[in-house]
């Protein structure tokens, strides 16, 4: 074969794959909008596969294009299709407050593009990531078989992280992949394949499953499946992971205390054996090498050389560079690209601030956080105390609240992610739902007459 006829036919092929792609997506965009919760799928789907490619893979296309970046598109593309569908809810502030903080991000992201080019791009990915995924959970009414399978759905990926985890400490162990080179770590540091994110969800999960265990209302495994998440939380040894989940474990315990003395011989009777367990390790030294890193690692915390002393650091400087900015970069902060460069101890670090609510000013100022907080609050405090008309309605929306109080303490030390906008879509949908039908009750009833007689024959809401 010459070379004429070989680029001939590599041009044919990659055209061929680029329209079958492309007919791929357009023919998932358009199930996606009778099949309600593909999208959610995928989002699930992508960020198992963004745990296990620890670095992810990329398409150079003029830019490197991600698997989320897809994902991403193709959830937002599913909303814009879902508004000829579905009613748009232009009139529920909630609604009109994500959408708002949508517009500080956009705005931000094309300035940015115009000052910085392609790192405005880096930089706005997590942020676009979670309000696409909130987005479409807010506008898209989910039914209670559908939100059961989204359950279940989670509790599945939570399994697949374990099983990742697992996979990656044998593959170390046996030396099947390199650690440094794929972590970019010391052998000496704690190893945790499964970053705090992942951990995070697991935790979450953990509390949902615990509290239908303790109103007995959950499936014959909720018991199981908490002890083993929570077992897997704990293992992963994310320190900011394990205080949000202690805090939303700490609510649930408040939400559900009458059911507390019923279960307190089976709690009482978990902790001991865990305790049994780790002082059967200990005392084999099956845990010296583990408590040797943890200590090491706790006490190095306040080190100036730590990366904790380090993220302290950079949130006072980089809260201070916003602070002394102008009027309107306080308001609408600065735009994505600039990034986050800073002196410490006399080197120069770039890394992000490890902190969701100190990002949030930075990049989309007051206005920008006001606007997430306040449609975010109001997902929290509706999954926390509002009505349900069923178990699986209760145990969706406190779990949820949970999830959300959760989420207000782990964006101290970590960024917020697509998840986290997805349950607070899911929680304002509901919401929003729900004033829906207490204004349909309160509604007057207009009387629908016989054409023929003129006398009532029927009442009707007019909407």
């Amino acid at each position: 074969m010459d070379a004429q006829t070989q680029d001939i036919l590599t041009v044919v092929t990659g055209a061929g794959l680029i329209v079958a792609v492309t007919a791929a997506c357009v023919w998932l965009v358009l199930r996606s909008t009778a099949n309600k919760i593909a999208p959610l799928a995928l989002l699930l789907f992508g960020f198992c596969l963004e745990v296990y490619f620890f670095k992810q893979p990329y398409i150079q296309l003029g830019l490197q294009v991600y698997p989320n970046d897809l994902i991403s598109l193709f959830v937002l593309l599913s909303a814009m299709l879902g508004f000829a569908h579905r009613p748009v809810p232009v009139n529920d502030s909630p609604f009109l407050l994500w959408l708002g903080f949508g517009m500080t991000i956009t705005a931000s992201l094309v300035v940015g593009l115009n000052e910085y080019g392609r790192y405005a791009g880096t930089e706005v990915r997590p942020f676009f990531y979670m309000w696409v995924a909130g987005l479409y959970c807010c506008v898209t009414e989910f039914s209670k078989e559908e939100l059961r399978r989204v359950a279940r759905w989670c509790v599945w990926s939570c399994y697949v992280l374990i099983g990742i985890a697992i996979y990656y400490y044998i593959a170390v162990e046996v030396g099947f992949v390199n650690r440094q080179a794929l972590f970019e770590e010391p052998d000496t540091a704690v190893f945790r394949p499964v970053g705090a994110a992942g951990a995070f969800l697991v935790a979450i999960v953990a509390l949902v499953q615990t509290m239908a265990w303790l109103r007995g209302t959950g499936t014959r495994y909720s018991g199981t499946h908490a002890a083993v998440l929570i077992a897997f939380t704990v293992v992963m040894q994310h320190r900011s992971v394990w205080i949000a989940a202690a805090v939303g474990l700490l609510c649930i315990f408040i939400l559900e205390r009458r059911h507390l003395p019923r279960r307190f011989a089976l709690l009482l009777g978990f902790v001991m054996v865990g305790t049994l367990a780790v002082s059967v390790a200990g005392a084999f030294g099956l845990l010296d090498d583990l408590t040797r890193r943890l200590m090491q690692s706790t006490l190095s915390m306040t080190d100036s050389g730590g990366t904790f002393a380090a993220r302290v650091d950079g949130w006072i400087r980089l809260l201070d560079n916003w602070t002394s900015g102008s009027f309107f970069e306080l308001l609408f902060g600065f735009p994505f690209g600039q990034g986050y460069t800073r002196m410490y101890n006399g080197v120069i670090i770039e890394f992000a601030p490890h902190n969701f609510f100190l990002d949030l000013v930075l990049r989309v100022g007051l206005v920008g956080a006001i606007l997430f907080i306040l449609p975010t609050g109001m997902a929290m405090v509706h999954g926390l105390w509002g009505k349900a008309d069923s178990e699986f309605e209760y145990l969706m929306l406190r779990g949820l609240g949970v999830c959300l109080l959760a989420a207000f303490i782990y964006f101290i030390a970590y960024p917020s992610y697509y998840l986290i906008g997805a349950a607070t879509g899911i929680s304002l949908s509901h919401f929003i739902r729900q004033r829906r039908v207490r204004a349909d009750v309160r509604r007057p009833l207009d009387p629908v007459r016989s054409p023929l007689t003129g006398q009532i024959i029927g009442w009707r809401t007019e909407r």
